[in-house]
């Protein structure tokens, strides 16, 4: 899983992806290529299939006992779900921050270095730590307090602590479950800023309810509509010029 990118410059991309809950299919036929060094916002209602296809992406869904799918997942040109491959290196490639932050009930510390130790990790604990912190904007508020509970951090502090324990992973991409919608504006913002950073040296895919955070965070768009892919291109285009009309009730508020 460590080899380079390959010359397309799509990090992620599905064919023909269906995905199933028992009998109920909530995901139809999507095909979607993720450009590295990117962030792709997948917008829709309630319901539509977003965050199943976002967990997807990294087999979070493998813990769902009647999800099922047909098609493919490639990361890197390969195949997530051959039989060969093992999930766990995936989630390290590919990592996820939830819709609520979920810290650990351990110290800040802790939070951070958990996953990197626990698969082994050779170098400076320390250093991973305050490396993860600084990328996630957060190491300045808590730098002098690493060892205190990670639950007395604020909401959006402890949304950025999720993300420097993905970032500790050293993962290639980062999916985001709807990161703000449990957050304040300020701490949206904050968020929506550290996006901005990390899509230097990562590829980040979000979910999110809110188009215009979409509007304002993402260089691509992709509209999903009763787990179908009914527009995807680049964001500007699909928020002043989308090609289907049920693009546009959407994002004109006639629906949703």
């Amino acid at each position: 899983m460590s080899e380079p990118l390959k010359d397309n410059n799509f990090s992620l991309e599905t064919r023909n992806l269906s995905i199933c809950y028992g009998e109920k299919q909530v995901v139809r036929q999507v095909n979607l290529s993720i450009s590295s060094h990117q962030v792709t916002a997948v917008i829709g209602p309630s319901g539509c299939g977003k965050s199943t296809l976002l967990r997807t992406l990294n087999r979070m869904n493998d813990f769902i006992p009647n999800f099922s799918m047909e098609g493919e997942v490639l990361f890197q040109g390969k195949n997530l779900y051959e039989p060969s491959i093992d999930p766990g290196d995936i989630r390290q490639k590919i990592g996820m921050v939830f819709q609520r932050p979920n810290p650990f009930p351990k110290t800040i510390y802790k939070n951070v270095i958990w996953g990197p130790k626990i698969h082994g990790y050779k170098g400076n604990l320390q250093d991973l730590a305050e490396d993860a912190l600084k990328r996630a904007a957060l190491w300045d508020e808590v730098k002098d307090r690493l060892n205190d509970s990670a639950l007395r951090l604020s909401g959006g502090q402890q949304q950025r602590l999720c993300i420097a324990r993905a970032i500790a992973m050293n993962p290639e991409v980062i999916l985001m479950d709807e990161p703000c919608s449990a957050l304040d504006p300020g701490a949206t913002a904050r968020i929506e800023d550290l996006i901005q950073e990390l899509r230097n040296n990562y590829t980040i895919v979000t979910v999110t309810h809110n188009m215009q955070q979409a509007a304002r965070i993402s260089d691509q768009t992709a509209f999903l509509y009763e787990g179908e892919l009914v527009e995807y291109g680049a964001t500007k285009k699909i928020f002043t010029q989308p090609e289907k009309k049920r693009t546009e009730d959407y994002i004109t508020g006639r629906f949703g």
